[in-house]
């Protein structure tokens, strides 16, 4: 069988829909859009960062308070403990009644006040506002781990503090002079007490972790820096509590937050 003849005939040549200038055209644009796009995400990814840093400073700004607020606490709680000791004597006393104990309230109220503690602002608005934004997740995980520690311990002392003060108003019987009490009244007020004593030894061992998680903090020099610079405000501020609830103030509290805050 014989092989078939060429076709004589010209072959087809692949020829594009769009000349070759126009693909140059398109590519330009193309590449350029890429362009854009690559130097809009680089200009928000910047934005972000900058926020982060935004964030941060908030955060850092509420953890130096309530590092203060929980040096506060540690500073007066022999005066604490001391006050919770003469009106549990009082309260559990065999006698009929007991006489008035000294008013230690130091604010503008109308009724006396046999216990005093520190009401303080334990603030998480800056790092509960901030969860779940672009900006926070450009936080480096390790520090935003810490963050979310400390304000957990912030909101525990918040929760705390606001149950300690309402606690209060249940030793009012204590601040008048008194006659003939039951042994219900007495259980009461010792139950009370022995409330409001723990709440005060958890706000102390509170306050010191927080106190270490805080000088502890990745990248916390500026906050660790903060008290070491303020140490004579801090001096001065032990000077003020000691007028309020005397000389039973701890002095060394002050000496061991500069301490820790130069080891950190």
């Amino acid at each position: 069988m014989s092989e078939p003849l060429p076709d004589p005939r010209p072959k087809p040549r692949f020829s594009l829909p769009v000349s070759r200038e126009r693909l140059i055209e398109l590519g330009v644009v193309v590449f350029g859009v890429m362009i854009a796009l690559g130097l809009d995400n680089l200009v928000q990814e910047v934005r972000l960062r900058g926020d982060a840093r935004e964030l941060e400073k908030a955060f850092r700004a509420d953890i130096i308070e309530a590092v203060s607020n929980s040096w506060e606490r540690q500073l007066v709680d022999p005066c604490q403990r001391q006050t919770l000791a003469s009106l549990t004597e009082r309260a559990n006393s065999s006698e009929g009644g007991w006489e008035a104990a000294p008013d230690v309230g130091g604010l503008s109220l109308t009724l006396p006040a046999p216990y005093r503690t520190p009401t303080r602002l334990w603030t998480t608005a800056s790092f509960d506002r901030a969860l779940g934004t672009e900006a926070f997740k450009r936080i480096p995980l390790e520090r935003a781990d810490a963050y979310a520690v400390l304000f957990a311990q912030i909101a525990t002392r918040r929760e705390e503090n606001a149950a300690e003060f309402q606690a209060l108003s249940s030793l009012a019987p204590l601040a008048f002079t008194q006659t003939g009490v039951d042994a219900e009244v007495r259980a009461g007020l010792l139950q009370s007490l022995s409330e409001i004593d723990r709440q005060r030894g958890l706000a102390v061992l509170v306050s010191e972790q927080l106190i270490a998680h805080a000088f502890s903090l990745p990248g916390g020099d500026d906050i660790r820096a903060e008290f070491l610079r303020n140490r004579s405000a801090f001096e001065a501020e032990a000077d003020q509590r000691g007028a309020i609830y005397g000389e039973c103030i701890d002095r060394g509290a002050t000496e061991r937050l500069m301490r820790l805050a130069a080891a950190s």
